[in-house]
């Protein structure tokens, strides 16, 4: 049996960008956070007595800024070393070997792989080779080269992983770096593709195991919901259990809120209140608010909303004694429309129809000239000649207007009733 972690994208003290002008948040939590998801992910490896560690890019979020970022990092990997657990890595395009000029000297138990051309490592333990590793580095931060079509062959009778830093075909949000296709990775023959880069966890494939693991902490709204590692063991080198690891300490959330019955300060508070009824005591959350529907309520939340975020904020403190945040509140409602007016607005749609309908069928010309290049004018074509025929009754003539006059002079009074019936 064969049991290792699998993460990317630690982004270690990645800035709180954007977060600057959110009052609410504890910002000194979250600054820490990336730190705190790592000594998770060590911890958890000593914990599982795993083999070794794999860590597919961006462990870092660029130059470091204080190279303290590096001796944590640093830290971390020694403690895996006094446990004799080894470490493969591969840096990423925010990481890539040439923006990484603050190199440290590193523990002998940290394997980074040669940015250069593909490189295998062997796994040993006890005496035995139990996997080899096969991975490249990024050179550069725009790394557009399919990596993957270079690495080697696998070896027969080994555990074979392959170690990358794509989006294979491209994901959202996310740049298209060392550009390959789920079919090239499935054919190379390796048992498990160790990604990193997205930040969405995602299994894309199933024996051979394609995983990305996203990153270990999301960072901002937009990297919502648990984050951590994946925990994988091979009871053969082909068979795996894959079992997913929270790592991170604070976590984001959208909540959008319908305010449609909401007609005062205590409608809102209530209903507020049932919308964060879930269970957010294990770990704190940020989350982003949205008020939403038609409400009488719209013009106060507009005009008062840093008051309604105080409101919020609170409610959220007495709800979960302090572990629940607003990240930002936003308002979407809408004023209430007065149903006669919406009647009349309806009736009056319905008789601008029937009456361009009514225009329509007395001047064929323009009816002639308003189907042409339309859908009518490609299912005419696409119907089989023998359903044309003028002497069968049933014939289709979905372009001809004395075939379609009928139809449009039944549609009319078809609308007229409509429209009286919503009166």
């Amino acid at each position: 049996m064969i049991r290792f972690i699998h993460a990317a994208d630690i982004h270690l003290d990645s800035p709180l960008k954007g977060l600057g002008n959110r009052p609410h948040l504890p910002k000194d939590k979250i600054k820490n956070a990336t730190r705190e998801a790592l000594k998770n992910l060590v911890n958890l490896a000593i914990s599982e007595k795993v083999d070794f560690v794999l860590l597919a890019g961006d462990i870092y979020d660029g130059k470091w800024d204080d190279v303290s970022t590096g001796f944590q990092f640093i830290k971390e990997i020694n403690k895996l070393q006094q446990k004799n657990i080894p470490v493969i890595m591969i840096s990423g395009n925010h990481d890539a070997e040439s923006k990484i000029n603050n190199h440290l000297s590193m523990p002998s138990n940290l394997k980074i792989l040669q940015a250069n051309s593909p490189e295998s490592h062997e796994v040993i333990k006890d005496n035995e080779v139990i996997a080899i590793i096969h991975g490249q580095s990024f050179l550069n931060q725009a790394e557009t080269r399919n990596l993957a079509a270079n690495y080697p062959p696998p070896v027969q009778g080994k555990l074979n992983i392959g170690i990358l830093h794509t989006s294979l075909t491209g994901y959202e949000g996310h740049e298209n770096y060392a550009p390959t296709t789920k079919e090239e990775l499935i054919n190379k023959g390796y048992s498990y593709w160790a990604l990193g880069h997205v930040h969405t966890r995602q299994e894309v494939n199933l024996k051979p195991y394609i995983i990305f693991p996203g990153n270990i902490q999301g960072r901002h709204i937009k990297e919502i919901g648990a984050k951590g590692c994946y925990l994988v063991t091979f009871k053969n080198n082909h068979e795996a259990e894959l079992e997913f690891k929270p790592l991170d300490v604070f976590r984001w959330k959208n909540l959008s809120i319908d305010l449609s019955y909401a007609n005062n300060q205590k409608d809102l508070e209530e209903i507020i209140k049932k919308n964060i009824q879930g269970d957010f005591s294990n770990i704190p959350v940020g989350i982003r608010v949205v008020l939403k529907g038609e409400t009488s309520l719209h013009s106060w939340l507009k005009s008062a909303q840093k008051l309604v975020a105080e409101l919020i904020q609170s409610i959220f403190e007495n709800k979960n004694s302090g572990d629940i945040f607003l990240e930002q509140l936003k308002v979407e409602t809408s004023p209430p429309i007065d149903k006669q007016i919406q009647a009349n607005l309806n009736e009056d749609i319905y008789y601008v129809l029937e009456q361009s309908l009514t225009e329509l069928i007395n001047n064929p010309k323009d009816l002639e000239l308003l189907i042409k290049g339309t859908e009518l004018d490609n299912l005419s074509n696409a119907i089989p000649g023998d359903w044309k025929d003028p002497k069968d009754s049933n014939s289709i003539h979905p372009i001809n207007i004395d075939w379609l006059k009928p139809l449009l002079t039944e549609i009319v009074p078809v609308i007229e009733t409509s429209a009286n019936s919503k009166e």
